[in-house]
């Protein structure tokens, strides 16, 4: 079995950075999906604090200074962080890597399609992941170039190569889960 490297899952951190944008139109809060980073809410409350990372109920991808330290020693540059307001130790993280999405494999539904911002609202099937390459990732983070959820809470799988995961293992993070990302053969026969 060729394992093309692993996604990452995370908690759920039981918070909304912005719970008014929610079912907002995909038209009206595009910018809240494509600039998260500009849209922290400054008074944003993190109901569950003890994760090293974990998600909000609309995407924001919050890691902890240990997991941020993690990512400085390792060098992996393609990753970012911002510090949350009113919480010193966490940050979102974001990822610059793109990596393509196999979609038509993976059968993803993309739904409510808006002419007016040429997005759909809804994009569901995001797992087990597909990708278009069928060669191993590298020692980094990256991110789909697809964004799943729906409305503004819409945000790409985090994705890692085999090295990374085995890096990230040894942490042991609290948060963390890793899955298999299968070459298109093996995947097919799963």
């Amino acid at each position: 079995m060729k394992v093309l490297g692993y996604s990452i899952s995370a908690a759920d951190n039981d918070s909304y950075m912005n719970s008014d944008q929610h079912e907002v139109n995909i038209c009206r809060c595009l910018d809240f999906v494509k600039n998260r980073h500009l849209h922290l809410n400054p008074t944003f409350k993190l109901n569950k604090k003890n994760y090293d990372i974990s998600y909000t109920w609309d995407d924001f991808l919050l890691v902890s200074d240990r997991f941020k330290q993690f990512c400085i020693d390792n060098k992996y540059t393609s990753v970012s962080f911002i510090e949350i307001p009113n919480y010193p130790t966490k940050h979102l993280m974001t990822v610059s890597n793109i990596t393509d999405f196999d979609s038509a494999r993976r059968e993803t539904k993309f739904l409510e399609f808006s002419p007016e911002c040429n997005e759909y609202n809804e994009v569901v099937g995001a797992t087990p992941v597909c990708l278009t390459i069928d060669s191993p990732l590298t020692d980094n983070f990256f991110r789909t170039n697809i964004e799943f959820g729906r409305g503004y809470a819409k945000g790409p799988i985090i994705l890692v190569g085999v090295e990374t995961a085995i890096k990230l293992k040894a942490q042991k993070l609290k948060g963390l889960y890793l899955e298999k990302i299968l070459a298109k053969y093996d995947w097919e026969k799963s």
